[in-house]
């Protein structure tokens, strides 16, 4: 696609003309021509070099674990959007890729490639960690190359040279910076404390990784009984959902403001909030019941009630006799006596309140769990059961006794880990965590100050941010950032390590090969810097979140990541409001210690659904993958639909078919404009560096329809720039889209095609003028397309503009940004034409009343207006009379409106049009010669005739002697509608030979049998 002169681009693309818009066609080259002449990389360098301020960027790293798939086209397509937009307008923004590499996700990937199942401890056992973290390695390059040709496809400009990668040294070293920040602020530190665990995965997960997986799953339904001591045949009534946690069961807790009720059911008394009593009843089929007395949650407070386990787990005993509030009823806040009975078991080894509840009365913590979540022997005959498996098992257990009341299931939603889909279970761990509730404040304050378009997401992270939980950072897992804190094995002094340099000087052993990972890195010991005993690291790696969310330090020098960070702008997905934007934010002010976010805008975009409104899965088959899509559908056309179909903020439904209406629609007609325009300006000689805008002006060459089209293409670059800049992208896109069909293809062309539509020498002049404003108006449509649908903004950008003026820039990507001109705006002229619109929308109304056609002209058009819209439309008469075809236009007021036969009228929105239905022999011949003309353009275009090329004969045959007379006189006129040097009419059928040898084509025009024919010298070489 370089263009190298305008001769031989003129007879290079002559023949683009001819062609109909083929988007995959188009896209290919383009992508040729960019790679061919390094566009992107010139971009950068010239923003590197001039630019009017930096916007800083860190890319949010797709794992490596998996090929990419719509939702992640529909982020990327965003990204490249911001970047293209903000090149244009002159910033320098350093649009490096960057690639999250580490963690569970990949783990699980290489686990699914190497064929093991059946979690960590058979994977290490049967595997081993060597050669496991080799797979995670090679899973990476397995699914690299479909991102980067996802990435050409897409057309996304992403320089791949200087991508990060997570799992690399010198990123680890970097981010071990944060932890060192932490450790020397006291805002890191290991703990006994319940945590979210994936017994599948074998490791803990943040609060904020809890958020992103919750699924529908089925669990039991259990209401039974804890008998009370000291009170023969009183009873609490609980109910649970994991039945698994009575083996862990240590206290009860109720409301203290609330009321509790004792219901007599048969011989017992059972204890329950008073408001639960009717839908508990309802619940168990219980109707014959009574409600002894209500009494306030406080007064049940030092209850103590019969573990029901006692001979299966001897352990719950020994903590009895240890402590005096073991099974015994306590009262707490964060009962809701809303749901269920109101009366809570709670069991502090499995449940964040229940563990700070049992800290706060001085209860120990009962966990006896494995690292696969299976019960240890402390769990007496429940040892060797998983904790889930065990819930079947405590059901029976409690029919057994008579403690149970009903065992049902439920569906519910529930967290599962975001990754394996394993059902989580809270269990008391020790971890390392981030204390991030004590930097709470600094967090809502930095977190307040970032522009987030949309409130939705702004309330729903800042609500997040708000819980401010600890956050566990360590991980039980093998392919991570390894936690680089070593442990004294014989006074545990602590010391934590920030680099390969730091380690090298401390160690006294090493192994062969050190790597920052595991098992390498596990081989280093240190010496004790208090007792010189031997340091051996904590087996932990980091979250990978965590791995991520240091990026913004992480992947830059010291140097950049001061002039980049806080970085101008950043678009992830819905769901990474808990996930990279939180510790993005926490790692940033742990590191920095200021109360700023390491970004100022963030935009969340809403998850793609498949047509029906179904999330996309495997399962479902419905999943959408980019690359096989691409090989098979535009990009250009996919980018429009992504940003056009809604608010970014929004789940989309995403239909193939709906793609191909009016997205399809926008990109055709635009495609068809510059076809036109190039055509017909290339016909008439346009120059653009003489016959320019300014000269158009300046010669007084411009009528009503180009003033009015400049003045609306000011108002939409200001909407485009607005958009755009507001992540409102859908309203941009319908902006263009309402341009592009509405004002310059269903309006502006045809106020001056027939301007153009002669080769008078005297017309020249204004048929230029034309071209200026077409050259202007497309060629600041195509700034405006080019960040959503760059392809197509490219190659028309080469073949029309860059064809007809070498001077312009190498490539679209080169230009600056359009401003609106304010000299160029006309709102009243805005205004005359909108009203202008709605007469001849009225005038087409009152034909169609009287069963007129439009190409049949009349004698006069009435409008019934006001003053305001007679002076408006007084000026544009000519023009009305035009669009309407009819002779004459009268702008009157209501009292002069013309009454009697002959006059068909509409009305609406305070305009009335009337027009005289009564046609002579001369309209009814040029309304027919009308009809014969649009049939002849037809055969035209079927016969792939250019608009502009002259035909040397038509033949207009199968003729009345009436039909030859209404013809005869509009000869002339017919012959400049549809560009031929001559036309013949023929009376009756074609009779000579000659005639008969020609192709004919037969129309009906309103009952009669019309043969149109065409004879040019240029069909012998086109084969007819």
């Amino acid at each position: 696609m370089a263009v190298k002169s305008p001769q031989s681009t003129r007879h290079a693309y002559e023949d683009w003309t001819s062609l109909d818009y083929e988007p995959r066609r188009i896209e290919e080259e383009v992508r040729a021509f960019w790679e061919e002449n390094r566009i992107r990389e010139k971009l950068e360098a010239l923003r590197a070099r001039e630019h009017v301020a930096i916007a800083g960027f860190v890319e949010g790293p797709p794992t490596l674990n998996g090929v990419p798939h719509v939702g992640h086209a529909r982020g990327r397509t965003i990204k490249d959007l911001y970047y293209r937009y903000l090149s244009m307008k002159g910033y320098y923004m350093p649009f490096w890729a960057g690639w999250d590499c580490q963690g569970l996700p990949v783990e699980l990937e290489a686990e699914k490639l190497l064929g093991v199942r059946g979690g960590k401890r058979q994977l290490l056992a049967e595997v081993g960690m060597e050669k496991f973290v080799e797979e995670c390695k090679k899973t990476l390059f397995r699914y690299y190359p479909e991102w980067l040709k996802a990435d050409r496809l897409l057309g996304v400009f992403m320089n791949h040279d200087k991508a990060y990668w997570t799992y690399k040294d010198e990123y680890i070293e970097r981010e071990w910076a944060y932890l060192k920040r932490a450790w020397e602020r006291g805002l890191l530190g290991e703990d006994y404390y319940v945590v979210a665990y994936c017994p599948y995965c074998q490791t803990s997960l943040s609060h904020a990784e809890v958020g992103l997986g919750y699924e529908v799953v089925e669990d039991p339904s259990v209401f039974f009984k804890l008998r009370l001591r000291d009170r023969p045949g009183e009873f609490l009534l609980v109910w649970t959902t994991m039945p698994f946690t009575i083996i862990t069961d240590l206290m009860v807790a109720v409301h203290p403001e609330a009321d509790y009720a004792r219901v007599r059911v048969g011989d017992e008394v059972w204890i329950l909030a008073a408001q639960r009593v009717e839908p508990v009843m309802q619940e168990l089929g219980i109707s014959d019941y009574e409600v002894l007395e209500t009494i306030p949650g406080l007064e049940l407070e030092g209850l103590r009630y019969e573990y029901p386990f006692y001979d299966l787990v001897p352990k719950q005993a020994e903590l009895e006799h240890g402590s005096p509030l073991v099974h015994t009823v306590v009262c707490e806040e964060f009962v809701d006596v809303s749901v269920a009975t109101g009366v809570v078991h709670l069991s502090p080894g499995n449940g964040e309140e229940d563990f700070q509840a049992a800290k706060k009365w001085g209860v120990p913590i009962f966990s006896p769990f494995d690292d696969a979540c299976v019960f240890t022997d402390e769990a007496g005959r429940f040892s060797g059961l998983f904790a889930r498996d065990a819930d079947e098992v405590v059901i029976r257990e409690l029919e057994a006794r008579g403690l149970l009341v009903k065992a049902g299931r439920v569906k519910h939603e529930y967290p599962t880990c975001w990754r394996s889909h394993h059902k989580l279970i809270w269990v008391a761990r020790r971890e390392y965590f981030y204390w991030v509730d004590r930097i709470r404040d600094e967090a809502l304050e930095a977190a307040k100050a970032v522009e987030y378009f949309y409130d939705a997401p702004r309330h729903r992270f800042l609500s997040f941010i708000k819980e401010a939980r600890p956050w566990c950072i360590s991980r039980e897992r093998v392919w991570g950032t390894p936690l680089p804190i070593w442990v004294c094995r014989s006074c545990g002094h602590r010391v934590l390590v920030a680099s390969k340099e730091e380690l090298l000087k401390m160690a006294v052993k090493l192994p062969e090969h050190l790597e920052l990972h595991r098992p390498w890195i596990d081989k280093v010991v240190l010496r004790c810097p208090n007792c010189g005993g031997e340091m051996r690291r904590e087996p932990f790696v980091l979250d990978c979140w965590h791995n991520s969310g240091v990026a913004p330090y992480a992947r830059f020098s010291d140097e950049e990541f001061e002039r980049f960070v806080p970085v101008f702008f950043l678009v992830e997905g819905i769901d990474q409001t808990r996930g990279w934007a939180y510790s993005l934010l926490m790692a940033h002010l742990l590191l920095t210690g200021r109360a700023e976010a390491p970004y100022k805008a963030f935009l969340f975009y809403g998850i793609v659904l498949d047509e029906k409104g179904r999330k996309m899965s495997k399962s479902l088959g419905n999943v959408i993958l980019v690359n096989p899509f691409l090989e098979q559908h535009s990009a250009d056309l996919f980018r429009f639909y992504l940003l056009w179909k809604c608010a970014p903020v929004d789940d989309m439904r995403f239909d193939v078919k709906e793609m191909y209406k009016r997205p399809y629609q926008v990109l055709s007609t635009l495609y068809h404009l510059h076809r036109f325009f190039y055509q017909n300006a290339t016909y008439d000689g346009y120059d653009p560096v003489r016959h320019t805008l300014d000269w158009a002006l300046s010669e007084g060459l411009l009528k009503a329809p180009d003033r009015w089209i400049l003045s609306r293409l000011q108002a939409l670059v200001a909407k485009v720039d607005e958009g755009y800049g507001r992540c409102r992208f859908h309203k941009a896109l319908q902006a263009l889209e309402d341009f592009v069909i509405e004002d310059l293809s269903h309006w502006y062309v045809p106020m001056i095609r027939r301007e153009l539509w002669t080769d008078d020498p005297r017309t020249l002049p204004r048929r230029l003028a034309i071209y200026a404003t077409l050259w202007h108006v497309l060629r600041t449509l195509l700034l405006l397309f080019n960040p959503a649908t760059p392809f197509i903004a490219e190659w028309l950008y080469q073949h029309v503009f860059r064809a007809l003026d070498q001077r312009l820039p190498e490539s679209i990507n080169l230009e600056g940004w359009p401003r609106p001109d304010p000299s160029l705006r006309d709102e009243e002229l805005e205004e005359g034409i909108e009203r202008l619109k709605l007469a001849v929308s009225l005038a087409h109304s009152a034909r169609q009343k009287a069963g007129l056609k439009r190409r049949w002209p009349l004698r006069e058009l009435v409008v019934v207006a006001g003053q305001r819209d007679q002076g408006l439309l007084e000026p544009l008469k000519g023009l009305l009379a035009e669009l309407t075809n009819v002779k004459a236009v009268r702008l009157v007021g209501p009292a002069e409106a013309p009454e009697g036969p002959g006059w068909s009228q509409a009305s609406g929105d305070g305009l009335q049009a009337l027009v005289y239905t009564v046609r002579d022999k001369a309209l009814v011949g040029e309304g027919f010669m009308r009809d014969v003309a649009r049939r002849i353009q037809a055969l035209r275009r079927d016969m792939g005739f250019k608009p502009t090329e002259v035909l040397d004969e038509v033949y207009v045959a199968g003729l009345s002697e009436e039909g030859m007379e209404l013809l005869e006189p509009f000869l002339p006129m017919l012959k400049d509608l549809v560009r031929a040097r001559e036309v013949k009419l023929v009376l009756g059928k074609p009779g000579a030979r000659e005639l008969q040898e020609l192709s004919w084509r037969s129309y009906n025009i309103d009952g009669r049998e019309v043969l149109v024919a065409i004879r040019h010298r240029a069909l012998k070489n086109r084969g007819t």
